[in-house]
C-alpha cells in the first residue's frame, strides 16, 4: 500500500468509522486523550469471560489521525480475533507502521490514542476481576 492509499484509508475510517458507538452493557468504558491534544475517545469493551473479546467500540472527537487510527485499531483486534492478552501485547511501533509512519509524521501520540485507551480498558477489566498477567 503506497502513501496515497494509506492516507485514503485513514481518512475513510475517520469519516465513516466501522466501530463507532456505545456498547450499552460494556464491562468497561474507558476515556482517553483530550480534545486539546488532537482528540479524545471513550472505548467500550465487552469481554466474553474466557479471555476473549465479545465487543469493542468507541466514541470520540478529534482529528483524522486520532479517530481514524482508533477505528483501525479496533478493526485489527476484531478481525484477528485477538484475546485480552493479545491486545496487551500489541506494539505501538508496529501499529504506527501499519497505519503509515509517513502519514502520521510527528503525531504518533494521536495515532496511538485509541490503542492506548483500548489497552487501558483491558487492564481495567483485568484489575476489576483480580486477573493477573500470564
Amino acid at each position: 500500500m503506497d502513501r496515497r492509499q494509506r492516507v485514503a484509508r485513514l481518512v475513510e475510517h475517520a469519516r465513516n468509522p466501522r466501530h463507532r458507538g456505545v456498547i450499552r452493557d460494556a464491562d468497561v468504558s474507558m476515556p482517553g486523550g483530550s480534545p486539546e491534544c488532537g482528540g479524545s475517545v471513550v472505548v467500550y469493551l465487552k469481554a466474553d469471560g474466557d479471555g476473549g473479546i465479545a465487543g469493542l467500540s468507541f466514541t470520540g472527537q478529534g482529528d483524522t489521525i486520532s479517530q481514524g487510527a482508533t477505528d483501525l485499531a479496533i478493526e485489527k483486534i476484531l478481525a484477528e480475533r485477538m484475546g485480552l492478552e493479545d491486545v496487551l501485547g500489541l506494539s505501538y511501533d508496529r501499529f504506527i507502521e501499519e497505519v503509515g509512519r509517513d502519514v502520521v509524521g510527528s503525531r504518533t501520540r494521536n495515532a496511538t490514542l485509541g490503542l492506548s485507551t483500548i489497552k487501558n480498558a483491558v487492564r481495567k477489566y483485568r484489575r476489576d476481576r483480580g486477573v493477573r498477567s500470564a
